[in-house]
């Protein structure tokens, strides 16, 4: 069973199947991993953007982190970078970031403890979703002759989402352990995960991406 199984119908996809959408795209031969916005703001229960699943998600991604690690393979983190004015800031339509005093402490843009970069890894600060856009990724997994882009993090239907769509669209081969990604709504979670399978790229597990650099390795 599909963990979209329970909010996507069988008739749905079904339509999906007769007109050919799905399928695999696999992992090439140079992954890097993209941890996206797991920062104290996305995973701490005390903040207002936070997700119910997130901090258990940090544990997961915390495996698949340690196995790049492991291998001396490109490892990036996002985080927002905040803007003063509103121009730059963009029209996002949420208040907190600039109501919750919360949302104006530097802690609250302090990745989570689990997952802190090392100093050999890229910190990407971005406005807007994806991690592509205002930022020097792309240039830097051209640099490390990347094809394959696995995307954890939160949340699945905003960042995340725009993430693997960017990559998508630049034909990076896009993978997306599904227990290392969250989202404040488990809809819009499970929506977001079937799209990714079903057009831009493969919705695994955690497991399955240790299986794959592991046997890679060998």
């Amino acid at each position: 069973m599909a963990i979209w199984d329970d909010v996507i119908g069988a008739d749905e996809q079904a339509q999906y199947e007769r007109a050919g959408w799905g399928g695999t795209v696999g992992f090439g031969q140079s992954p890097a991993l993209v941890v996206v916005d797991m920062y104290n703001a996305f995973v701490d229960p005390d903040y207002p953007f936070s997700s119910a699943e997130a901090p258990q998600t940090a544990k997961t991604i915390r495996t698949v982190l340690d196995a790049f690690r492991e291998r001396g393979l490109p490892i990036f983190h996002t985080r927002a970078k905040t803007e003063s004015l509103p121009a730059a800031r963009g029209r996002w339509k949420v208040r907190a970031t600039t109501q919750d005093p919360l949302m104006q402490s530097p802690d609250a843009y302090e990745f989570w403890h689990e997952l802190t970069p090392l100093p050999d890894e890229q910190v990407l600060e971005k406005t807007y979703p994806s991690a592509f856009f205002g930022t020097t990724l792309t240039s830097q997994l051209v640099y490390h002759a990347i094809d394959t882009l696995v995307v954890a993090g939160t949340v699945t239907s905003g960042c995340v989402r725009g993430t693997c769509l960017d990559a998508f669209n630049l034909n990076y081969r896009v993978i997306v352990p599904a227990d290392c990604v969250c989202d404040r709504g488990i809809v819009s979670h499970k929506v977001a995960l079937f799209e990714i399978q079903m057009k831009y790229g493969d919705v695994v597990t955690a497991a399955d991406v240790l299986t794959e650099l592991a046997a890679a390795r060998r």
